[in-house]
Order: structure tokens, then C-alpha cells, then sequence
């Protein structure tokens, strides 16, 4: 059975000097290097990674995996459609832009000279899609739609709070609460399978 996290780990001088460079191949580059750095280490610290996993295991992978899922959604819409890809890079650059915009624009937020002074003008942008509406649009490599995976982000987006803990969840239930752990070897299995597919498509196109 394939590895797909080791075969992407094989590609690391490619990425690395597809990262150096600015555009949705870079950040393809730079995100694929940040999901080997992350998995890597939690590989190496021996966590299950799987629905065996202890409740301690949970608060860290789950809360990780949320970052990881948040620009794997992104690079499946923005490598969906070669025709789309600028335009939607673009979307992503403006979706920062505003969320840069409203950090700085907190009034209490001490430090602010310390910051890149963002512009006004970026409050008018579009918003970006959603998450849920962004992985309807999209497919993966065997034309499968991939919107299932917003439960899988969902419930790690919960986790991310931190309160997802035994005493809130029994006193707001009046029992053991319910509440999955994830299958997050499978998750990373399939970023890393869909990452190798994402790096084919742009050797061939001689992009890499």
C-alpha cells in the first residue's frame, strides 16, 4: 500500500524551490512543506492519529488538524480549475487582506506600530466563499465531490476552543458526552495523497 506522506516527503527539494517563489504554486510549495513539518512531528511523537487515540492526544491533533484542513480546503478550490487558479489565489490574498484589516483595526490592540500598516480600501473587498460552499465546488482526483469533509473540520474547529472538555460536556448533558475522535491518519493520508496529485499536475505542466 502506497505511503503517501513518505512519497511527498520525496518531493521536499521541489517544493522548497517552488516555495521560494510568490503565486498559488508557492503557497501550494509552502503549505505542503508546513503539512509534512506538522504530521511529521506528530508521527514522530508517536500519537495514534486514530479513533484510538486518548482524550490528552485529542486536544493537540485535533486542534492541528484544523489549521492543516483550513489551506487544504484552499488548494483544493484554488487547483480545481487551471482556468480559475489566479483568480482564485486572488480570492485568497483578499480574504487575509480583511482579515488583516479587522486585527489591526482592533481598538484595543496594543503594539500596533510594530504591524504592516494595512490598507483602508481592503474593508470593501468580497468576502471569500465559505468553507462549506468552497468544497462543494470542488472534487478530487477520482471526481469524487469532497463537502463531506466539513464534519471532519467542523469538529476540529469546535475542539480549537479548548472547552471541549469531559465536565462541560457532562454538565451540559447530564451524561458522558458524545463526542468523536477523529480518524486523522486517513485525513493526512488523503491531504498527502491529494498534495502528490496537485505536484503531477504541475511537473507536466512544467511548472515544477
Amino acid at each position: 500500500m502506497t505511503n503517501h506522506f513518505e512519497s511527498l516527503e520525496k518531493k521536499l527539494p521541489e517544493l522548497k524551490a517552488v516555495a521560494s517563489e510568490l503565486g498559488p504554486n508557492a503557497f501550494y510549495a509552502q503549505e505542503a512543506i508546513r503539512f509534512r513539518s506538522m504530521v511529521g512531528t506528530l508521527k514522530a511523537i508517536t500519537f495514534k492519529l486514530d479513533t484510538s487515540a486518548e482524550v490528552d492526544e485529542r486536544h493537540i491533533t485535533h486542534v492541528l488538524s484544523r489549521s492543516l484542513l483550513e489551506n487544504y480546503f484552499w488548494l483544493l478550490y484554488i487547483f480545481d480549475d487551471d482556468n480559475k487558479k489566479g483568480d482564485r489565489y486572488g480570492e485568497l490574498i483578499n480574504s487575509f487582506k480583511k482579515d488583516y484589516l479587522k486585527l489591526t483595526n482592533e481598538p484595543m490592540l496594543p503594539h500596533k506600530d510594530k504591524l504592516e500598516t494595512a490598507d483602508a480600501s481592503w474593508a470593501t473587498l468580497p468576502n471569500a466563499l465559505n468553507v462549506n460552499s468552497m468544497l462543494a465546488q470542488v472534487k478530487n482526483d477520482r471526481g469524487e465531490r469532497l463537502d463531506y469533509l466539513y464534519f471532519i473540520y467542523r469538529i476540529t474547529s469546535f475542539d480549537t476552543h479548548g472547552k471541549n472538555l469531559a465536565t462541560i460536556g457532562q454538565s451540559t448533558f447530564g451524561k458522558i458526552a458524545n463526542f468523536p475522535i477523529l480518524d486523522l491518519k486517513a485525513v493526512f493520508d488523503l491531504i498527502a495523497n491529494h498534495y502528490l496529485v496537485i505536484f503531477e499536475k504541475l511537473r507536466n505542466a512544467g511548472e515544477i
